[in-house]
């Protein structure tokens, strides 16, 4: 089986996405990431119209930026590619709008090479300080990145899923990628009498511990933010990159100040009646919360990955936990540089709460996704954003 790599061939120009390469005439081209990806970005939506808002979310990842930087970037792609403001052959500018590639793309698309495919990890088993057993599986190669995701999951099914199973690929052309099944779910012990946030801390000790990890970079995602955060506060020493997705300071609980909503009680009570029923309509509606815009299809995946990574009263345990949990107190104490990105339109937590993370860490990143859903799917273009963002970011010295 082989891999497939994409390219762009305009002119006498070839933008080859895998390599980052733009040759012209045979030659390869000087240019800087950011030259590169505006010229990715219009290759792509080639015949469209490419806004200067739609720019600056892709290419500067929704920075604050300066029309003259701009500009700086749009002339040093089109000398890059034999263009220039006059004649425009291969972008046009249209004034007061954005751009747009109108070379014709001889041949787009993508091409069979002979890379092998991302081989299927081998799961491996640390103890953590209680002796509960934790699986944990690797894969790529490069600095490392261990990534802990929302409560439960399952190394095998992730692997196999269409919405993890692309960022994992992602991620390890060029890191080593460290997952693990959290206490309580996948293949990691099931059966545990101490779950929370502080055994949760210690068992990304051990998962790094029994892979060889001295520092390395740690993504968190929605609850499990604040488990990464609690280990940056922790253990300073071994965090290289902070990386936040879909977090929250707050817990439902704590965070509403007048008194608890219904919603967790509405959420126990579907959770309890579907967890044993196979495709669950209970379970998909559950998760169609977090992912509005999946396909029926993908909700039915997703149910049938949670219902086998755990059982229903571990489920509730861990919602009742960081229902009422808050990390406002550690925010200040994090010292690994850090990147937070949440979707916009995020409707299990809202916006308010990534940015309440962004502003409690010192020096702290923040991006905001134009998703509707908990994280972006891969469909959106907003997934590709998100992806170069971590990537960058990663690939900053600290």
């Amino acid at each position: 089986m082989s891999n497939r790599q994409m390219r762009y061939h305009f002119s006498d120009c070839v933008l080859d996405i895998d390599s980052h390469t733009l040759t012209r005439d045979g030659q390869v081209q000087n240019i800087e990431p950011m030259v590169f990806d505006l010229l990715h970005l219009l290759a792509r939506n080639s015949g469209s119209l490419v806004t200067r808002d739609q720019m600056i979310d892709v290419v500067w990842q929704g920075r604050i930026v300066s029309e003259s930087a701009i500009s700086a970037r749009i002339s040093a792609m089109r000398r890059a590619v034999g263009d220039n403001g006059k004649v425009q052959s291969i972008v046009r500018t249209v004034p007061r709008r954005g751009l747009q590639f109108v070379a014709k793309l001889e041949q787009a698309g993508m091409e069979e090479t002979s890379a092998p495919p991302a081989a299927h990890p081998t799961v491996k088993f640390a103890t953590s300080f209680d002796g509960v057993k934790l699986a944990y599986a690797v894969s790529g190669s490069g600095p490392a990145i261990v990534r802990i995701q929302h409560f439960p999951t399952h190394l095998e099914l992730e692997w196999q899923d269409t919405i993890d199973r692309k960022l994992f690929d992602a991620l390890g052309r060029s890191h080593t990628l460290v997952r693990y099944d959290q206490r309580g779910s996948g293949l990691s012990d099931i059966s545990v009498e101490a779950l929370g946030c502080a055994q949760d801390v210690e068992d990304i000790k051990a998962v790094a511990d029994a892979a060889g990890l001295d520092r390395f970079a740690l993504l968190g995602t929605s609850s499990d933010a604040m488990r990464a955060v609690e280990f940056a506060v922790k253990y300073p020493e071994r965090v290289s990159h902070l990386i936040l997705l879909g977090g929250y300071v707050d817990g439902r609980v704590a965070r509403d100040k007048a008194g608890p909503t219904n919603t967790p009680e509405t959420i126990e009570a579907m959770l309890r009646e579907g967890w044993n029923i196979p495709d669950s309509p209970f379970i998909k509606a559950y998760l169609s919360l977090y992912f509005p815009t999946a396909s029926s299809e993908l909700l039915q995946t997703l149910v049938k990955m949670v219902q086998a990574s755990s059982n229903v009263e571990n489920i509730l345990r861990v919602r009742e936990i960081f229902n009422n949990q808050s990390i406002a107190g550690s925010l200040e104490n994090v010292c690994a540089p850090t990147l937070v990105m949440h979707s916009r339109q995020d409707a299990v937590h809202p916006l308010a709460e990534a940015q309440k993370l962004a502003r409690g860490i010192a020096g702290a990143e923040f991006l905001v996704l134009e998703s509707p859903n908990h994280y972006p799917l891969p469909e959106e273009a907003s997934w590709q954003v998100h992806v170069d963002a971590m990537l960058e970011f990663l690939d900053r010295e600290n």
